[in-house]
């Protein structure tokens, strides 16, 4: 009873602090929305206000009054004693959009309230709890997002806050790097807000790439979370362990460093090397998560706990899944990356997700944008496209794969350059060098080719 008591005092003030200074509408207009008010008479009257204010009409208690009983719906005399009721209350007009922030956290508290009796009521089953659950925590983070809008502003305003962010390094608070010179050098960093894409074929790294990113993220102070749809936690961490120790892969899968028919000297230093590498990344600030139904609103529910976020990797798009239902894929896929172009914004760090790419008669050929796979919206939503793919195989004296040579083509950049960066990928160690040699496409030889000529390069 007190909460409806103190909403009802909540709406009157924001009405009668409206009347009694018009302006104070533009303080709360972004705040508050018509359905916030839970009394029936006090939203027809912010709705006659938000209508006057449409029309370019004045807001006062003459004209609301004529506007709210225009249509006959509200008794004249019962509005005039309210709207009375409402100027009467204020305490004060400055404080209106304290005022606005009270009836909005009532609105929220009953429909917390009204979720819960309505799944109580429907009931929840063996069958169904997962479907539920997701549906509900949906329909929470729903309610309990903070309303955002962006406003007109000035031009010379806009100019002066760049000119204050020149000054004060503040590109450095949003951006992140990959941690390559060259790449970061097309890109001109990750900033926040941004939706990447990074597509690959398989088989070409890129899980180990955004690995690679990731950690030098880590390393410069931010915090990452990694959203692992593909691997498990354990997989993810043994590409780390292999490219920091540095182990071979082999040796940590097959867990050779216990094999006793191995020289006791070399096992001695592979162990060493483990536990040291372990101790080293102990406090690396990155966070995984490997659950293969893992869901926008699941990451948007956790990382938004997280302190110091810098980035969120996602290993990868076509693994995700909407908590909507949609009639195709390539619907539900464009979706999910709009939610999360609108995830990066909400919380002002970079996204970087993973996506595959169509398969195609030359697998080893440069890809485009338009091979982006199961939805064309991709390349429309993402503020930067990267694509990978293996230029040549590196032959050892035995003619086994030593490395491979990948091309980073950063082919979609909304802020920054686009270009290709060539990089060393050692797929025993996971482990990406970036090269200094540049990409001659037209030059290049045919794919997969042994040969190693210079005249392919220019230095």
């Amino acid at each position: 009873m007190h909460a409806i008591e103190s909403a009802q005092t909540a709406e009157q003030s924001v009405i009668g602090a409206i009347i009694l200074d018009e302006k104070s509408l533009n303080v709360v207009i972004d705040i508050i929305k018509p359905e916030d008010f839970y009394f029936a008479e006090l939203k027809a009257c912010y709705e006659a206000i938000l209508e006057l204010s449409r029309n370019g009409k004045p807001i006062d208690f003459v004209t609301v009054l004529a506007r709210v009983t225009a249509d006959g719906a509200h008794d004249k005399a019962v509005m005039k004693k309210l709207l009375l009721r409402c100027t009467e209350i204020t305490p004060s007009i400055r404080n209106i959009e304290q005022y606005a922030k009270i009836v909005v956290n009532s609105h929220k508290a009953r429909k917390v309230q009204e979720t819960f009796q309505s799944y109580m009521l429907d009931g929840v089953s063996a069958e169904n709890v997962d479907e539920v659950a997701e549906k509900a925590m949906s329909e929470l983070f729903e309610i309990a997002k903070t309303r955002t809008s962006k406003k007109l502003q000035n031009i010379g305003n806009v100019g002066l806050q760049l000119f204050d962010d020149y000054s004060k390094n503040e590109e450095d608070k949003i951006r992140i790097d990959t941690g390559f010179t060259k790449l970061d050098g097309f890109l001109k960093g990750m900033s926040a807000g941004n939706l990447i894409i990074l597509a690959a074929r398989p088989k070409v790294g890129k899980t180990s790439f955004a690995l690679s990113i990731a950690e030098n993220a880590a390393m410069a102070g931010k915090t990452v979370a990694f959203y692992s749809l593909e691997m498990e936690r354990r997989e993810i961490y043994e590409r780390l362990l292999s490219k920091r120790a540095p182990i071979a892969m082999n040796t940590l899968i097959d867990r050779k460093f216990k094999d006793k028919k191995r020289p006791p000297k070399i096992r001695t230093e592979e162990v060493n090397k483990i536990a040291e590498t372990i101790d080293e990344t102990y406090k690396l600030p990155i966070k995984i998560n490997d659950n293969p139904s893992c869901t926008v609103n699941d990451i948007r529910l956790e990382t938004r706990m997280l302190n110091n976020l810098g980035l969120i990797v996602i290993d990868y798009l076509q693994l995700m899944r909407s908590s909507r239902r949609y009639d195709t894929r390539n619907l539900e896929i464009g979706s999910i990356c709009r939610d999360l172009k609108c995830l990066a914004s909400e919380l002002g760090v970079p996204v970087l997700c993973l996506s595959q790419l169509n398969r195609v008669s030359d697998e080893n050929s440069r890809p485009s944008p338009s091979e982006l796979r199961d939805s064309g919206s991709i390349e429309q939503d993402a503020n930067k496209v990267i694509l990978m793919w293996c230029t040549e195989k590196n032959l050892d004296e035995r003619g086994r794969i030593e490395s491979k040579t990948i091309g980073v083509d950063v082919a979609l950049n909304r802020r920054g350059t686009t270009g290709v960066t060539l990089f060393d990928f050692n797929g025993s160690y996971m482990r990406f060098v970036e090269l200094d040699r540049v990409y001659e496409e037209e030059k290049s030889f045919p794919a997969w080719s042994k040969k190693r000529e210079n005249t392919i390069f220019k230095n």
